[in-house]
């Protein structure tokens, strides 16, 4: 199992999240950061630099086959030449475990839809919507 981690342009996001889903790629976590690439802590004028809004995607997957699919995804609608595009790299994982369900490793990463199951809705109430007594 592997994690693939990107961070990349946020205009980029909406078609990597497309393609990522119509290859049967689920389960990914967004967060927005901050940072700066490899062009030094100074420009060629000697200004600082200043810190780029990006975008940090992590999925999870089960199979070297999926994390090269998952890879050639955010490839094809990140990858220009200009500086910034961002970088991806993959670590192993040790193990994954569904909460809900207690299954683990790569069954916890299939979907419902491969296991045929419906999703089922929860009906639960907060206090905002209960009233005080």
């Amino acid at each position: 199992m592997y994690m693939v981690i990107a961070v990349f342009n946020q205009y980029d996001l909406k078609n990597v999240l497309e393609d990522l889903f119509e290859n049967n790629i689920e389960g990914v976590t967004v967060s927005d950061v901050v940072g700066k690439g490899s062009f030094g802590l100074k420009e060629a004028d000697n200004q600082p630099t200043d810190l780029v809004a990006k975008v940090k995607l992590e999925i999870v997957v089960s199979n070297e086959k999926n994390r090269e699919t998952a890879m050639e995804c955010i490839r094809a609608n990140c990858q220009d030449l200009s500086r910034g595009a961002g970088k991806m790299w993959w670590i192993d994982v040790g193990g994954v475990e569904r909460i809900r369900t207690g299954e683990k490793d790569t069954e916890a990463l299939t979907t419902q839809i491969d296991k045929k199951i419906p999703n089922v809705p929860v009906a639960f109430t907060t206090a905002i919507d209960t009233p005080c007594s």
